[in-house]
C-alpha cells in the first residue's frame, strides 16, 4: 500500500505547481503537502528571483521506489479472523476424529462381547461386569492361540474377579449365604438363586479349580512380580532348571520367591462339593474331576475314596440292583437301564483301578459298560436341517440377544445312542483292547488288537457323519476326536511292538535255513510258503495305519471350512 500511496501524492503534486512562465519569474505561491513551510510566510518573506533551471520530469515510470523496509502490520483484522477460523476448524476437525474412532471402536468391543456371549453364555441376572469378567476368561481358556501358551493367571485373575462379585451382597450376590464354621471356607449356600444363575456360579467354579491345577507349585519373583513354573526356578531344589522363555531378562532364584496362589484347587473343589444348591449331576462333575486331580499327584488313596462317594451319590438315583457294589460291574439282569450318571461314574473309577494297575478289576466293568451301551435304546431325535445363514439373519442375530440355553439333562435317565454314546463305546473298546494286549498271552495280544480296530473304524465313521457347523454336534465331535486319535496311536504302538518282534523271528528264520527246507516235500512248500506270509503280516499292516493316519489327519486337526459371502465380514 506504500508505494501507491507515494504515487498519488506525486501526481497531486504535480498538478498543483504553477506554469512554467511564473516559475521563471519568480517563485510559486502555491505549497504542496510534501513541501515544507518556511519560518516566515510567503506573503511577508523577500525572495530572490530563483535562477532558470532545467528540472527534471516528475514521471511515476521514472522516480525512484524506497527501498528502504517500512513498518507493516502483521496480525491485521482480517488476518486475526482467518486465524481463529482455522483453529476452529482443525479443533472440529480433530473432535469429529476423536468421537468418529471412539464410536468404531465401541461397536468392535461390543460386537466382540455379544459374539462372546454367544459362546460362552452367561445368566442375565448377572451385572455387566460380571457378564464381561466370566467371557474373559472364557475367551483365553478356550479361544487362545495353540501356537501360545494359554495366560492361566490372566484366567485365574478373571474369574477371581467373577466369584467376588458373585459372592458380595452388595453387587451380585444378594441372597448368597455362608455356611457353619465346620464346612470349606469357601462354600456356600446358593439355593435361593435361580438355576441359571447356579449354573453360572458352578461353570465359573469349575473354571477356577482347572486354572488352580494348571499353576500348581508356581513361583513368584518378588523383585520382578512375575510367576514362574517350579521347574524354572533356580535353587537347591532344582539344580538343573528348565530354560526361561525368551524375552525375560533372568532365571528367577529360590530365594528370591513365594508361591504365586495362597489357594489351590483341593480347595475350590471341596468348596464346590459342599455348597449347598448344586444339582447331584453338578457334584459328581466336580467329585470326578476332583478324584483325577488326586490321582495326578498320585494319591491314589484318597482319590479311590471320591470315586467311591461319586458312586454311591449316582446309586441313589437308580434301583439298588443295577450294580453288583461288590466288583461296580453292571448286572445283565437288571429290572432297569443304568442313568448317564451312573454310567460316567463307573467308566471313571474303572480308568482309576486301571492306572493304578488294578487291571483285573478294571477289566470286567470295562466289559459290563460295553454291554450296557450297546443296549441302549437308539436315538430318536430328527436330522439337523441347515439354517439359512443370510444377511437378514446375520443382522438379526446381531441386533437380537440369544436367550440363556435351558438347562441340560440331569443325568438321572438313561441315555441314547446318538454319535456321542457310540464315541464312549470306542473308548471302552480302546480300553478293553489295552488291558488285553498287555497281557502275557499272544492270543489276548492280538484280540486286543482287534479290539482297538474296532475303536477306530467307530471313531472314524461318527467324525464323518457329525456335521461341523451345528454347535450341538461340538461335544460329539471333540469325543470322537479325541478316541480316534488315541485309537490310531494305540494301534500304531501295538503293530510297531509286534512288527519288531516280526523282524527277529524273520532274522533268525534265514539264519537257520528255514527256506530251504521247504523243498522237501509238498507239503513242506505249503508251510513254507504260510510262515513266510506270516512274517511279513505286521509290517504290511504298518503300512495300513500310516494310511489311516495321512486320512484321518484333517479330522483329527478339525479344520473348518472357509466362510463365504456376507458371513466372512458378519459371522458371528
Amino acid at each position: 500500500m506504500r508505494p501507491r500511496f507515494l504515487l498519488l501524492r506525486r501526481t497531486l503534486a504535480r498538478k498543483t505547481q504553477s506554469p512554467p512562465s511564473l516559475l521563471l519569474t519568480s517563485s510559486s505561491s502555491l505549497r504542496t503537502f510534501m513541501q515544507k513551510s518556511s519560518s516566515t510566510p510567503s506573503s511577508c518573506s523577500q525572495s530572490s528571483p530563483t535562477p532558470r533551471v532545467r528540472r527534471r520530469p516528475q514521471n511515476p515510470y521514472l522516480s525512484v521506489t524506497n527501498t528502504s523496509l517500512s513498518r507493516v502490520r502483521h496480525m491485521t483484522t482480517e488476518r486475526k479472523a482467518q486465524l481463529k477460523h482455522d483453529i476452529k476448524a482443525g479443533l472440529k476437525f480433530v473432535a469429529y476424529l476423536y468421537i468418529g474412532v471412539g464410536i468404531v471402536g465401541l461397536c468392535s468391543y461390543l460386537i466382540n462381547q455379544e459374539s462372546l456371549e454367544k459362546q460362552f453364555p452367561t445368566p442375565r441376572e448377572w451385572s455387566f461386569l460380571t457378564r464381561r469378567a466370566f467371557r474373559n476368561a472364557c475367551e483365553e481358556m478356550y479361544l487362545a492361540n495353540p501356537e501360545a501358551q494359554i495366560q492361566w493367571g490372566v484366567i485365574i485373575r478373571w474369574m477371581a474377579e467373577v466369584q467376588g462379585r458373585l459372592t458380595s451382597p452388595q453387587i451380585d450376590g444378594q441372597g448368597v449365604l455362608e455356611l457353619p464354621p465346620d464346612r470349606p471356607i469357601l462354600a456356600r449356600d446358593v439355593s435361593a438363586k435361580s438355576e441359571a444363575w447356579r449354573r453360572g456360579y458352578f461353570e465359573s467354579w469349575m473354571i477356577m479349580a482347572k486354572a488352580l491345577e494348571q499353576v500348581d507349585g508356581w513361583m513368584r519373583d518378588d523383585k520382578r512380580d512375575l510367576i514362574f513354573p517350579p521347574e524354572m526356578v533356580i535353587g537347591p531344589s532344582n539344580p538343573n532348571p528348565r530354560p526361561i522363555p525368551a524375552g525375560i531378562s533372568g532365571a528367577p532364584k529360590e530365594e528370591d520367591c513365594t508361591p504365586a496362589f495362597k489357594v489351590t484347587p483341593n480347595d475350590f473343589y471341596l468348596a464346590i462339593l459342599y455348597t449347598v444348591g448344586f444339582s447331584n449331576k453338578q457334584r459328581i462333575e466336580a467329585g470326578l474331576a476332583y478324584a483325577s486331580w488326586l490321582d495326578f499327584k498320585g494319591m491314589a488313596g484318597p482319590a479311590s475314596i471320591v470315586y467311591e462317594e461319586a458312586l454311591n451319590l449316582a446309586l441313589s438315583e437308580v434301583s439298588p440292583e443295577t450294580v453288583d457294589t461288590e466288583t461296580w460291574t453292571l448286572k445283565e439282569n437288571a429290572p432297569s437301564l443304568p442313568s448317564e450318571n451312573l454310567l460316567t461314574t463307573l467308566t471313571a473309577y474303572a480308568e482309576h483301578r486301571a492306572r493304578n494297575n488294578d487291571v483285573t478289576s478294571a477289566l470286567p466293568i470295562f466289559i459290563s459298560l460295553l454291554k450296557a451301551r450297546r443296549s441302549l435304546p437308539p436315538d430318536t431325535s430328527p436330522p439337523y436341517r441347515s439354517q439359512n445363514h443370510g444377511m437378514l439373519n446375520i443382522v438379526k442375530d446381531l441386533l437380537i440377544p440369544r436367550p440363556y440355553p435351558p438347562p441340560p439333562p440331569d443325568g438321572t435317565s438313561p441315555p441314547t445312542r446318538d454319535a456321542k454314546e457310540l464315541c464312549a463305546e470306542a473308548a471302552l473298546s480302546l480300553h478293553i483292547g489295552e488291558i488285553m494286549y498287555t497281557s502275557q498271552e499272544s492270543n489276548h495280544r492280538e484280540e486286543g488288537l482287534s479290539w482297538t480296530r474296532e475303536a477306530v473304524d467307530i471313531a472314524e465313521e461318527q467324525l464323518h457323519k457329525l456335521n461341523p457347523a451345528v454347535e450341538a454336534h461340538k461335544p460329539a465331535r471333540i469325543s470322537c476326536r479325541e478316541c480316534l486319535a488315541t485309537g490310531l496311536s494305540n494301534w500304531q504302538t501295538m503293530v510297531s511292538r509286534l512288527a519288531k518282534e516280526e523282524a527277529v523271528k524273520k532274522e533268525e528264520a534265514e539264519k537257520a535255513g528255514k527256506k530251504d527246507s521247504s523243498n522237501s516235500s509238498w507239503f513242506g512248500l505249503w508251510g513254507g510258503k504260510s510262515i513266510k506270509e506270516d512274517l511279513s503280516r505286521w509290517a504290511a499292516e504298518e503300512k495300513v495305519i500310516e494310511e489311516r493316519q495321512r486320512r484321518a489327519k484333517d479330522l483329527i486337526d478339525d479344520l473348518e471350512p472357509p466362510k463365504t459371502g456376507w458371513a466372512v465380514l458378519l459371522s458371528m
